[in-house]
């Protein structure tokens, strides 16, 4: 068993426990009924981070199975966690029996969940400019490689101050043509 595929079991358990996490609390308001009070903003989220951990999981995969040292394989462990803990915060964990609003759930919830968006690709932003400055790349070059990713970073972190609903469903269409279209040009 190569490197790359000792390591890619364990990026694959947690990115499996990402999303049994998202399904499993999807599954608890469904069943809790009426108890819940639905609003477009947490599910949409939810979805999003769904189709983002996909992205980000299918983008690990190496064709050439190629050797990956412990310390390329411990940045993407970071960045696994802080996906896991956006998918652990994407929708509430029960329902209380007093009933759940998702509307609140959302605005209480979405400071931490933004900031994880923004902690995730921030992070890997950090990484991918580090590398190729350590490989000799010029870092104004690099950075402006990565422009559209830092502007996105920024929405994220403005997200976090946003209170208007209307702003973050504009935001959450906007980041939903990343990994939407990149799952329109997998599919064939």
């Amino acid at each position: 068993m190569s490197a790359f595929e000792y390591t890619s079991v364990m990026s694959s358990i947690i990115v499996g426990l990402a999303l049994v996490d998202i399904l499993i609390s999807l599954n608890r308001l469904i069943r809790a009924g009426g108890g819940v009070r639905w609003h477009w903003a947490a599910p949409a989220t939810a979805l999003l981070i769904f189709l983002t951990i996909i992205q980000i999981w299918w983008s690990i995969y190496r064709p050439d199975g190629g050797p990956m040292t412990i310390g390329q394989f411990l940045p993407l462990v970071v960045e696994l966690v802080i996906l896991f803990l956006l998918a652990a915060a994407a929708l509430p964990d029960d329902v209380p029996p007093g009933g759940l609003d998702l509307k609140l759930y959302y605005q209480g919830n979405s400071p931490y969940l933004w900031s994880l968006f923004a902690a995730a690709l921030g992070w890997l932003l950090f990484i991918e400019i580090l590398g190729s400055t350590l490989m000799g790349q010029p870092l104004l070059t690099v950075v402006e490689g990565h422009l559209v990713d830092l502007v996105v970073v920024l929405a994220f972190v403005a997200l976090i101050f946003v209170r208007r609903l209307w702003i973050h469903a504009i935001a959450l269409a906007f980041f939903a043509v990343g990994p939407i279209g990149w799952l329109s040009r997998s599919l064939g």
